[in-house]
């Protein structure tokens, strides 16, 4: 019988040295390397689409529209766990956008965001009662230096599934309020981008619920005259309007008058203050806003 003899050079049955783990483990650092260039990646991806995003809303805001601040970037004297805070637009009035910020500052970003899906905005109180008015290009500053890192805007008032501000109460009355279906339907064409007429329609209600007395309809007519939409911009008609509707005690048109009237050279808040006192209007005027008629 044939014997087999085998020499040590004979590849099946040499050890398993350090070279047959070497391909499996190459192959493992690979992948580890791919997951980990995957995860950066989509990561920066987010970073950029949050970006971009804060960047749109934040150039053509909207009422009720939330900011996340940084606010180290503005004051250095803020104890160590004050560092983040929710802004919300409450006003634009031309290119004044005007804000609130929260009473709360928190030590991490993610609270603000708990902040919101835990209800925290509904609170009657959350948000401070001192507005702070700044020209857009100031916001886009804002964000530009990292002040504002994050822009959101609820759709239906709501964020993160809950609302960004207490619930409004609604109370029905039977009597006839003139000029407040003028400005319901004013309203829906404006607000109706797919209608090429929208502004024209827009105008021309609103007109009529000015002219019937409703301070909604005023404020709303004045704001086409400020932002120049389907009418050539003129102040001094806004003013007229803010007036009318100021004169009802509307204090979103007060304050309105307030940001316009700085814009109007021939316009005096000192006068305008004492006629609304004249009128019975039940104001309070921060004494940095008021200028006395005899200062001019």
């Amino acid at each position: 019988m044939k014997t087999e003899t085998y020499t040590k050079t004979d590849p099946e049955i040499q050890p398993r040295g350090l070279s047959y783990y070497a391909a499996p483990a190459r192959v493992i650092a690979m992948l580890v390397a791919l997951f980990v260039l995957y995860e950066a990646f989509t990561e920066y991806f987010d970073y950029k689409h949050e970006a971009d995003n804060s960047l749109a809303i934040i150039s053509e805001p909207k009422i009720n529209d939330i900011y996340f601040m940084d606010f180290r970037v503005i004051k250095e004297d803020l104890r160590p766990h004050e560092k983040y805070r929710i802004a919300k637009v409450v006003d634009i009035t031309g290119d004044i956008v005007t804000l609130v910020y929260g009473s709360f500052y928190y030590q991490r970003k993610h609270a603000t965001l708990n902040a919101i899906s835990y209800g925290q905005l509904t609170f009657k109180d959350y948000f401070e009662g001192k507005r702070y008015d700044f020209p857009l290009n100031k916001v886009e500053d804002l964000f530009e230096s990292g002040a504002i890192y994050l822009a959101n805007r609820p759709i239906r008032n709501k964020l993160y599934g809950n609302l960004v501000g207490p619930t409004e109460e609604y109370y029905r009355s039977n009597r006839l309020t003139y000029g407040k279906q003028e400005n319901i339907k004013g309203e829906a064409f404006f607000n109706d981008s797919f209608n090429e007429m929208r502004f024209e329609k827009a105008f021309g209600f609103f007109q009529q619920s000015a002219e019937l007395g409703f301070a909604k309809g005023q404020i709303n007519l004045a704001q086409m005259y400020i932002n120049g939409e389907f009418v050539d911009k003129d102040l001094n008609i806004a003013l007229y309007w803010l007036k009318q509707a100021s004169l009802q005690s509307n204090k979103s048109a007060i304050l309105k008058y307030g940001i316009i009237c700085k814009q109007v050279e021939a316009c005096n808040l000192g006068d305008f203050y004492q006629e609304l006192n004249k009128s019975g209007v039940n104001i309070k005027v921060r004494k940095l806003d008021l200028e006395l008629s005899n200062s001019n």
